[in-house]
C-alpha cells in the first residue's frame, strides 16, 4: 500500500488509522480511513492490534517488542504484518506528508477507475446478507458502539422535503429549526468520554447540517485525537474552502446530498440558488483526497426524471450512491410531503425497477425484494447498539424514531442504558406485538421503520401510511412481474423517465395532523 514490504522489524502506525481493542472480549476492529475499510480481528490477532493501537498515530514499533510481550513467535508475526501493510494499516517506513498526499492519489484513482470499469451485477449491488467488521465487533462486544449527534437541526439549505422539527416548505413560512437549547460543547465532551466507556466506536455526525454548528471542527478534532471513527452528513455549502482541512480529521466517511445532475432541479429542491455548484465542488475536492464518500439521494417528483444522473456523479468521481425513496412527513406531524413530493405508483414502478435502489423488486432479487420478518425478533435494531442524541440532548433510538429515552442535560448515559424503562420496554418488543405489522403477505416488502408508526400514531405498534404504502406498492409490482408485467415497457430505465411528465413547480406548505403526539415517551405496556 504506502511502500513494499522490507526487510525490518521496524514499523508505523499510520496517521489515517484509529480502531479499539477490547481486551475482555479479545476482539479488535482496526480503521483505514483512507481506504474507507475496517477490519475485525479476534484472538492473538485483536491482541497485536490492540498493541499497535497503544502507539500513537505515526508512532514507531518493532516486531520483537510485540512479539516479546505477547509472547507470540517472530515466524508468526512476520508474515501476519505482511498482510496488515498490504491493508494499509501498518506501514515499514513512515509516513510523510509526501506519502500520505500520494497514497491519496493512488486510492481516489482506484475508486475513481473502479466505480467507472468494474460492472456489478444486479445481485451483487443489493444489500443483503450484509456482514462487516463493525457488525462483527459489535456482535461480540456488544453495548453502544454507535452513536448519531444531529448537532443542530439549522441548515445552510431549506430542502422541502426536511422532515427535522422547524422546518419549511416555503420562504414565507419562518423556520424555528434553530429554537431549541442546544447543547454545548462542554456537554458534548462529557457524553463523548462517558459513551467511550459503554464501548463506542463510531460517531456520525449530522443535523441539519453540521457545519451550521459553531464548534463543529473542535468537535472533529475531539473524535480524532480520542480515536473514534467517525461519519459527516453534510450538504457541503460551509466547507467549500475548507475539504482539506476536513480530509485530515481523516473522516470514515462523507455523506453529501446530491439531489440531481441537473443544478436547476437540485437547487429548487434545497431552495438555494447556486447551491448544487457548492456541492459538486466539495465532491471534487474529496473525490480527489481519497476522502470515502457517498452521494445522498432523496428521490420525489421534483427529480424523479433526473435522480438518475446522481449514479454518474457517483460513478465519476468513486463514491457509492445512496438513493432514499420512502420520503416520510415531519416528525412533528407535518403531512405535506407524503401529499405533495412522494412519488406516485407509476412513479414507483419505475424506479423501483432501478437496481441501485436498495428496495429494488425483481427476478434477480430473492422472493422478487420480499424478506419474511421473524414474528419472535424486533424488527428494529435501533437503540440496541446504536442511539442517537438530538440537538438538545434528547437520547432516541434513532434520528427517524423521536420517542424520549432520557435527556443528557439532567441524566447519564449509563443510567439511561441501565434504569429507562422506555428503553427496555423498547428492546423487548417483538413484532408479534405489533398490532398489524408481519401479517399480510405486503408485509415481506416492508422496509419496516417503527418511527413511522410513532410519528403518525404515537406508538411503534401501529402501521403507519408512510410504510404500507411503499410495502403496498412494491408487492403489488412483484405480483405483476412475476406474471409478465413490464413497467419499463421494455425500454430502458432512462427512456422510461423521460416519458414521465414534467414536474410543475408549486408553492407547498405545512399541513399539520389534527393528532398531537407532544408526549414523545412510550407507553410502556401498550
Amino acid at each position: 500500500m504506502v511502500k513494499p514490504m522490507t526487510q525490518t522489524n521496524i514499523y508505523y502506525r499510520p496517521i489515517w488509522t484509529c480502531g479499539r481493542y477490547n481486551d475482555k472480549a479479545q476482539a479488535a476492529i482496526y480503521y483505514n480511513l483512507i481506504a474507507g475499510m475496517s477490519y475485525f480481528f479476534e484472538s492473538y490477532s485483536a491482541m497485536v492490534i490492540g498493541e499497535i493501537l497503544s502507539i500513537p498515530r505515526n508512532g514507531e514499533f518493532s516486531l520483537e517488542a510485540i512479539a516479546t510481550k505477547l509472547n507470540i513467535a517472530m515466524e508468526s508475526l512476520t508474515p501476519f504484518f505482511e498482510q496488515l501493510e498490504q491493508m494499509g494499516i501498518v506501514s515499514s517506513v513512515l509516513p510523510t506528508d509526501e506519502i500520505i498526499a500520494d497514497y491519496r492519489k493512488r486510492v481516489s484513482e482506484y475508486n475513481c477507475q473502479q466505480q467507472q470499469t468494474v460492472e456489478r451485477t444486479t445481485q451483487e449491488k443489493l444489500p443483503y446478507a450484509i456482514s462487516n467488521a463493525e457488525q462483527r465487533y459489535t456482535e461480540k462486544v456488544g453495548g453502544i458502539t454507535s452513536v448519531m449527534f444531529e448537532l443542530t437541526y439549522r441548515c445552510s439549505e431549506k430542502c422541502i422535503h426536511c422532515y427535522n422539527e422547524g422546518a419549511t416548505r416555503n420562504d414565507d413560512e419562518i423556520s424555528t429549526r434553530g429554537n431549541r437549547e442546544e447543547l454545548t460543547f462542554d456537554d458534548y465532551i462529557r457524553i463523548i468520554d462517558e459513551l467511550y466507556e459503554q464501548g463506542l466506536i463510531k460517531v456520525c455526525l449530522t443535523g441539519g447540517d453540521p457545519f451550521s454548528k459553531s464548534f463543529a471542527w473542535d468537535l472533529m478534532d475531539y473524535l480524532y485525537n480520542k480515536g473514534i471513527a467517525f461519519d459527516v452528513f453534510t450538504n457541503g455549502q460551509g466547507i467549500v474552502n475548507d475539504v482539506e482541512r476536513l480530509a485530515n480529521y481523516y473522516p470514515r466517511l462523507v455523506g453529501v446530498s446530491i439531489y440531481s445532475g441537473i443544478a436547476e432541479v437540485h437547487d429548487y429542491i434545497t431552495r438555494i440558488k447556486g447551491s448544487w455548484e457548492k456541492s459538486m465542488a466539495v465532491v471534487r475536492q474529496l473525490s480527489a483526497l481519497g476522502v470515502p464518500m457517498n452521494i445522498k439521494c432523496c428521490i420525489m417528483r421534483p427529480n424523479v426524471k433526473s435522480y438518475y444522473l446522481v449514479a454518474d456523479i457517483a460513478k465519476q468521481y468513486g463514491a457509492v450512491p445512496q438513493f432514499e425513496i420512502s420520503l416520510t412527513d415531519s416528525i412533528e406531524g407535518d403531512k405535506c410531503v407524503s401529499k405533495y413530493l412522494r412519488m406516485t405508483k407509476e412513479q414507483l414502478e419505475i424506479v423501483l425497477r432501478d437496481d441501485n435502489i436498495p428496495l429494488y423488486v425483481g427476478k434477480e432479487a430473492p422472493n422478487y425484494g420480499g424478506q419474511s420478518k421473524p414474528m419472535d425478533q424486533n424488527p428494529c435494531g435501533a437503540g440496541e447498539n446504536s442511539l442517537c442524541i438530538t440537538p438538545e440532548g434528547n437520547v432516541i433510538p434513532c434520528c427517524a424514531f423521536h420517542t424520549l429515552l432520557g435527556n443528557l442535560k439532567d441524566d447519564t448515559i449509563s443510567s439511561i442504558l441501565n434504569s429507562g424503562k422506555e428503553l427496555s420496554y423498547w428492546r423487548g418488543l417483538t413484532l408479534d406485538d405489533y398490532e398489524e405489522c408481519g401479517r399480510y403477505d405486503y408485509c415481506a416488502y416492508c422496509n419496516l421503520c417503527p418511527g413511522n408508526n410513532f410519528v403518525e400514531y404515537g406508538t411503534p405498534l401501529k402501521a403507519s401510511e408512510v410504510n404500507c404504502y411503499m410495502a403496498k406498492a412494491r408487492y403489488e409490482l412483484a405480483q405483476k412481474i412475476m406474471h409478465g408485467y413490464d413497467p419499463l415497457n421494455r425500454k430502458t430505465l432512462r427512456e422510461r423517465l423521460a416519458e414521465l411528465p414534467d414536474y410543475v413547480p408549486m408553492k407547498i406548505q405545512r399541513e399539520m395532523s389534527l393528532v398531537d403526539y407532544s408526549d414523545t415517551k412510550l407507553k410502556v405496556g401498550g
